[in-house]
């Protein structure tokens, strides 16, 4: 009898076989990069060396002597040549073997340290979520560990449940969210609307209660109650102006300005571009008479300065809000993503106020209890941090300030592009043609030699890094938490050396690069782990990239947003055809837009953003700051 063939269900194989090919993708991945910079293979090398030297020469030689003497070369002739040609060629395989021999190893140290940063990024980037994770308290600690769940694509259903119960404290609301997303695992949208539909009235309030603390992790288990889950394809939302926190942290050396949601944001980006991901750039240019040009090319980076100085104006409110929250002796538990700037404001005037207070009634009883030393510290630690505060809380004023002065410059040359403009009615132009407005395609993208230069680079800074290997002799069940825990500063500063080695390639501090990667979802990592190969996660990393679907449509919105609204331009119909299908822009948006155009009111509004009312800084931040430095001495 023959045997019965054995067959297996799909998810049954061997992951084996997937796991072999990931390490073969990935090595191949890295030898390509290392390959781009370093060396052409030796057998290239050998034929380039034997063709030029071999026949090449004989070919020449014979032709240079039948055209200078009018005859073929002799016996004698032929035997000088093939000689010569020998010894040049003997001699140049000799100078490539000892190019070799010196710097033989070149290859192998490249491909090591690119080897060493793809392996050592995703461990930082877990590192640096734990450590958000740690310089928060109590329910805050609990909210910023289950928004990391929750943006997690493949959360399983005991992972949502966890989740849920870590902001609702409701263990039947929690189970009611996790048994609508075993639903939507297999497509059962009927009963999840059954489940919704019975229990909204429930769970809706407690979401409402929480959102005012949280709104974005509230909003995502939000949308697990409605069956939604993160879309693996669109990738996962960045930290707004993270760039221009980083960059302003470099500028004023002061590291206060960034937060460690920055470092994660910097640290994705890094890993990101050399895993070989490419971002678009939208912008436009005019091509035509000079004055025009001129007065649109004053006015694009007159708004690109405004824009910069707005978001600059709200990161260092948000670095502010994120300082006080980790720190546990303010009144701030967590700065909440999607807060209003006046709502952080609010909070950490109140936090430093309270701050204040406390550092004078410890100054009180310093004056009167025998016991000194422990109120002199407690009061060292909270004037360190009112004073720290003082200098991001004038920060924010300063910003702000900025933002006014860079509104007034967009008004003037706003005036002067209308009246430049006023003799021609500029259209966009979307067909063939030089002159006109017109948009433009740039790419931001690391090539094989650039990715190349930034690992080396790269792996020099993380040689200062204090990270052990997971074959370290003191491996404990706790090691994995030692191994990734680095401390605040020190990523700080790595996030702000992966910047510097960023710029020469993709320009990070010009403002429509740091636009358009605000603009784009970053690519979801979530599959990535320590224990992993450098091999697997360059194939990982090369597979999440791939898999990221570009995504225009908020950017040529934008673009036309700023053509009608700043500069005048009518939105026709053949350009919104364009934006359409070029863009796949919203019709219903871009006719909205279309329709504002009015040449008989102004295109620059007042203060896109009202900035928030900062007020002066009390007297009795500096006073408590100056009984402090009394007892201090």
């Amino acid at each position: 009898m023959l045997p019965l063939p054995v067959f297996k269900r799909r998810d049954q194989r061997d992951t084996s076989g997937s796991s072999i090919n990931l390490e073969r993708q990935g090595r191949d991945e890295i030898r390509r990069i290392t390959s781009a910079v370093e060396k052409v293979p030796w057998s290239i090398s050998l034929m380039q060396i034997l063709w030029t030297a071999g026949p090449v020469t004989l070919i020449g030689a014979w032709g240079g002597y039948l055209m200078g003497y009018g005859k073929a070369p002799t016996i004698d002739n032929y035997i000088f040549f093939i000689s010569y040609t020998v010894i040049t060629g003997v001699a140049g395989i000799l100078a490539n073997l000892v190019h070799n021999l010196t710097r033989g190893r070149q290859y192998e140290r490249t491909e090591a340290k690119i080897a060493r940063v793809i392996d050592v990024l995703p461990e930082l980037i877990l590192s640096t979520r734990n450590l958000i994770v740690e310089s928060l308290d109590g329910d805050a600690r609990r909210r910023e560990a289950a928004a990391m769940l929750l943006r997690k694509q493949d959360l399983s259903p005991e992972g949502v449940e966890l989740a849920a119960l870590e902001l609702l404290n409701d263990p039947d609301s929690a189970q009611i969210i996790s048994r609508i997303d075993v639903y939507r695992r297999v497509g059962m949208y009927a009963r999840i609307r059954d489940l919704n539909a019975l229990h909204r009235e429930t769970i809706e309030p407690q979401l409402h209660e929480q959102m005012e603390l949280a709104p974005e992790v509230i909003g995502l288990l939000r949308d697990r109650f409605e069956g939604v889950a993160p879309n693996l394809h669109l990738g996962v939302a960045r930290d707004e102006n993270f760039i221009e926190r980083i960059m302003a942290a470099i500028e004023q050396d002061n590291d206060l300005l960034m937060t460690l949601q920055d470092v994660e944001e910097m640290l994705i980006l890094a890993f990101e571009l050399i895993s070989g991901r490419s971002i678009t750039m939208l912008t436009f240019e005019y091509r035509g008479q000079w004055h025009l040009a001129r007065a649109l090319d004053q006015l694009e980076h007159a708004r690109a300065r405004y824009r910069i100085a707005q978001a600059t104006g709200l990161s260092r409110v948000k670095a502010l809000a994120v300082y006080l929250a980790e720190q546990s002796v303010t009144l701030v538990e967590d700065a909440a993503s999607g807060l209003r700037a006046d709502v952080l404001v609010a909070r950490s005037r109140e936090a430093m106020d309270a701050l204040a207070d406390q550092i004078v009634s410890d100054a009180r009883r310093f004056e009167k209890s025998p016991d000194k030393g422990q109120l002199r510290n407690r009061i060292r630690e909270r004037s360190d941090i009112l004073a720290n505060a003082m200098k991001l809380f004038k920060s924010v004023q300063d910003a702000y300030e900025n933002a006014g002065r860079s509104h007034a410059q967009l008004l003037k040359l706003s005036e002067r592009w209308e009246r430049a403009n006023s003799d021609t009615e500029t259209t966009l132009r979307t067909g063939r043609g030089r002159r006109g407005l017109r948009i433009r395609e740039d790419t931001i993208h690391l090539d094989d030699a650039a990715k190349a230069q930034v690992c080396k680079v790269l792996a020099r800074h993380l040689k200062t890094l204090p990270i052990r290997h997971w074959g370290h002799p003191r491996h404990t069940p706790y090691s994995r938490e030692t191994l990734l825990d680095h401390g605040a500063d020190t990523l700080k500063r790595f996030a702000i050396d992966i910047a510097l080695a960023l710029e020469p390639h993709i320009y990070l501090s010009r403002p429509e690069v740091q636009r358009a990667i605000n603009a784009t979802n970053a690519a979801y990592f979530g599959q990535l782990e320590p224990n992993l190969s450098a091999a697997t996660k360059a194939a990982l990393g090369v597979a999440m990239v791939k898999s990221i679907e570009s995504d225009l449509s908020r950017s040529a919105e934008s673009l036309a947003l700023a053509l009608v609204r700043h500069y005048g331009v009518p939105l026709d119909d053949g350009a919104i055809e364009f934006l359409i299908e070029h863009y796949q822009a919203r019709e219903a948006t871009l006719n909205m837009i279309a329709g504002s155009h009015s040449n008989d009111r102004p295109q620059v509004s007042l203060l896109t953003h009202r900035p928030p009312v900062t007020g002066k800084r009390p007297r009795r931040w500096y006073r408590a700051l100056v009984r402090a430095r009394r007892i201090l001495g």
